[in-house]
C-alpha cells in the first residue's frame, strides 16, 4: 500500500469518527434544559444552523482531500473560516458557567482553521489533512466538555 493511499485510509476514519459524531450531535435533543433562560429558542436555532454549515463544511472538505481534489479543498477550507462569523456570541449548551472557556475554544478553531486554509490554498493535501485533523481536535475536546 503507498503511503498517499494509507494516509488518506486513516484521515477518513478520523475524519469519519471526529465530524461524525460531534456534529450529528445538533439535531434536536432535548440538551437545551441546561441552557440559561437569556439563550432564547431563537439564538439557539441560529447556533444550530452555524453548526450545521461548519459540519457541511467539513464533510466536504474531508471528501475533497480524500479524492486529491486540491482546488475544492481549498474552496471547502476558505468555506469553513467563513462558516465560523457568528459563532463568537455563541454559549455552551451545558456548564453554561464556563463561557470563558468555551469562548477559548472558538478562538483557538479561528486561528487553526485560519493554518487549514493556509495549507490548503497550497494545494499540498498532507499539510490540508494535518491540519484538519488539528481543528477536529478542536471540535472533539469542545464538545466532550460543553455539548455531549
Amino acid at each position: 500500500m503507498n503511503a498517499s493511499l494509507a494516509y488518506s485510509s486513516v484521515f477518513l476514519v478520523v475524519a469519519t469518527l471526529s465530524v461524525g459524531s460531534p456534529a450529528a450531535a445538533h439535531g434536536p435533543s432535548g440538551h437545551h434544559e441546561t441552557a440559561t433562560a437569556a439563550q432564547d429558542e431563537e439564538a439557539m436555532k441560529a447556533q444550530h444552523a452555524r453548526m450545521e454549515n461548519l459540519e457541511d463544511a467539513m464533510v466536504a472538505l474531508n471528501n475533497a482531500v480524500i479524492h486529491g481534489e486540491k482546488t475544492d479543498a481549498g474552496k471547502h477550507a476558505v468555506r469553513l473560516t467563513e462558516a465560523l462569523k457568528g459563532h463568537e456570541k455563541d454559549t455552551p449548551h451545558k456548564n453554561v458557567s464556563r463561557v470563558k472557556e468555551f469562548q477559548a475554544f472558538y478562538g483557538e478553531m479561528k486561528k487553526r482553521t485560519a493554518k487549514l486554509a493556509a495549507d490548503a490554498g497550497t494545494g499540498n493535501l498532507r499539510n490540508t489533512s494535518l491540519s484538519y485533523g488539528r481543528v477536529l481536535e478542536v471540535c472533539a475536546s469542545c464538545h466532550a466538555k460543553f455539548r455531549d
